[in-house]
């Protein structure tokens, strides 16, 4: 991408590939994502099994905008993860096996508290950076924010005490296609000529864009659970790596005045 200003740009997107650290194929894709096509900003996930490799595959990767993708599920059947902190120190969190819940609602369930959450995610920002992680941000797997209130808040003034930008301030979507611009679009388009046309027709100004890239493994296909089954997990992963790197985006975005940004190049909205 040419060096100019961000506003010079009819779009700039901040692009985003989470869950760095679930596994081996994620991390190698949001390496490839970065480095072959428009992937500028991932969110990683500190108790995750393969985050140690994640910061082996990114060392001196410096351009690459990390966050810490806060975490307190653990959603796979078949791959499970517990806290950073002994789980004694925080049992409203986990089950009796100490692992996290698989769900968010299974959290709010089974009370949480929210001293026991910030003293977790205080555990995973230094496991992070413990690791070499450089963390500019920080944002929420699964959305888990609203189990306790007050929980957002604390959320921010965490990220103030740290100094670190939260997420969820900068976090407009692309727009879908109105109902005249989808029955103008071929419904046979794959996902990646579908997210051009989204492009095309959105109003000038500042996106986020977030996906899960992967390659379609059989480490991607042993996860799944119910209502996701592994084949689809890594279908869909795949796609959204895709998104990221295919040389059709790549393309578009140098000749149609797209530009990938980091979060802290962006704007707060």
């Amino acid at each position: 991408m040419p060096e100019t200003r961000p506003d010079a740009y009819r779009l700039q997107l901040i692009t985003r590939g989470d869950d760095l650290g679930c596994n081996h194929t994620a991390n190698v894709a949001i390496r490839d994502a970065y480095q072959q096509g428009i992937l500028r900003n991932t969110s990683l996930m500190a108790p995750a099994p393969a985050i140690g490799h994640a910061a082996e595959l990114l060392a001196g990767e410096h351009d690459l905008c990390c966050g810490l993708h806060c975490t307190i599920t653990a959603e796979w059947d078949s791959l499970r993860w517990g806290p950073v902190l002994p789980p004694d120190e925080v049992p409203s969190l986990v089950d009796r096996h100490g692992h996290f819940f698989q769900t968010t609602r299974a959290v709010a369930e089974h009370g949480p508290r929210l001293n026991e959450i910030m003293a977790e995610l205080r555990a995973q920002l230094q496991r992070a950076r413990e690791l070499g992680f450089e963390v500019r941000y920080a944002d929420t797997h699964m959305g888990f924010a609203h189990v306790v209130d007050g929980l957002s808040e604390a959320i921010d003034a965490w990220c103030t005490r740290e100094g670190i930008l939260n997420a969820r301030h900068y976090g407009r979507r692309l727009p879908p296609l109105d109902a005249a611009q989808a029955a103008a679009t071929d419904s046979e388009l794959d996902p990646v000529e579908q997210f051009i046309a989204r492009l095309d027709a959105a109003p000038a100004g500042q996106y986020l864009i977030v996906g899960h890239p992967a390659y379609d493994t059989p480490e991607m296909r042993a996860l799944g659970h119910e209502g996701m089954p592994g084949e689809r997990v890594a279908g869909e992963r795949e796609w959204q790596r895709r998104l990221f790197m295919d040389p059709r985006i790549v393309a578009y975005c140098r000749e149609n005045s797209v530009l990938p940004i980091r979060y802290d190049e962006a704007e707060r909205v």
